[in-house]
């Protein structure tokens, strides 16, 4: 990025008596926006940054107040996980402005997501009696899916296990690539002879090979629950209650969305922690 127009290091002292902005020596930037002098040199090469007096021979620079606002926002992008030629684009290519608000509001989403999964969280670890129930919307998704029933949850994720090689061995599996959720069951039915369930296994959007199943964005109404899977008919009882008291129209089956379980935790079943939703209009 180039300013409007450029001071040779032997100006300074006339717009430093002209100029009402204060201007700012690159080691007094180095410590407000907590960067190395490295990172600058590297930002000016990336064609992000541009000091507004610059001194080839002495390596002196100068910077102005919007500079200084202008790395603190290349820092907090940085920290959203963009490249530097991607902030480049962000700040100097107006014809990528779309593309960057999509991808903001997606990470916007996704971190929705996070803070209410650590909320949820929270509350679990205080052990309190009460489930804390909040309203969310799942994105459009496209799984790997694969049936079982069985009287007995273990069985079932047993089940689980196979449909995860299956999905695993397509090559198209977006388990590590994904913010949204990796692993989900679908409740189909509940009764005294056991549960019969969907098993999916998130895939790549482009997948259309054996087994697939899409979930289509929706709103929907969960909590979270910490503890093993024996007990998960507790909260889901107390979710159906609140659907029913408060009028809510559901639209599709209850969906499990494992967050972490034996894999991660192993033998500490009251440490498992499973997003309980009902899909609703």
């Amino acid at each position: 990025m180039d300013h409007n127009y450029h001071t040779s290091y032997a100006q300074w002292g006339k717009r430093k008596e002209n100029d009402s902005d204060t201007l700012y020596k690159i080691g007094e930037v180095t410590k407000i926006c907590d960067v190395t002098r490295k990172a600058l040199l590297v930002y000016e090469e990336a064609g992000i940054l541009s000091p507004i007096i610059k001194n080839e021979q002495s390596g002196f620079r100068y910077y102005t107040p919007e500079d200084i606002r202008r790395i603190n926002a290349l820092k907090t992008l940085q920290a959203l996980g963009l490249s530097l030629k991607e902030i480049n684009e962000y700040f100097n290519d107006s014809s990528k402005i779309d593309i960057y608000i999509k991808r903001f509001e997606t990470l916007r989403e996704q971190l929705d997501n996070r803070i209410s999964d650590l909320k949820q969280r929270k509350h679990s670890n205080e052990n309190s009696p009460e489930f804390k129930i909040e309203y969310t919307v799942l994105p459009k998704q496209v799984f790997y899916s694969g049936r079982a029933q069985s009287d007995n949850i273990f069985e079932i994720a047993g089940e689980f296990k196979q449909t995860f090689i299956n999905a695993i061995s397509t090559n198209k599996s977006h388990i590590k690539n994904t913010d949204k959720p990796s692993l989900a069951s679908l409740l189909l039915e509940m009764s005294p002879a056991g549960y019969t369930v969907l098993n999916l296994v998130a895939m790549n959007d482009d997948y259309d090979g054996p087994n697939r199943y899409v979930l289509e964005e929706t709103a929907a109404v969960g909590l979270t629950f910490r503890g093993p899977y024996e007990k998960l008919v507790f909260p889901i009882k107390e979710l159906e209650t609140y659907v029913k008291e408060n009028g809510l129209t559901v639209t599709g089956p209850l969906r499990f969305i494992w967050l972490e379980g034996p894999t991660a935790l192993g033998n500490q079943p009251e440490r498992f922690l499973t997003k309980i939703v009902f899909p609703i209009e």
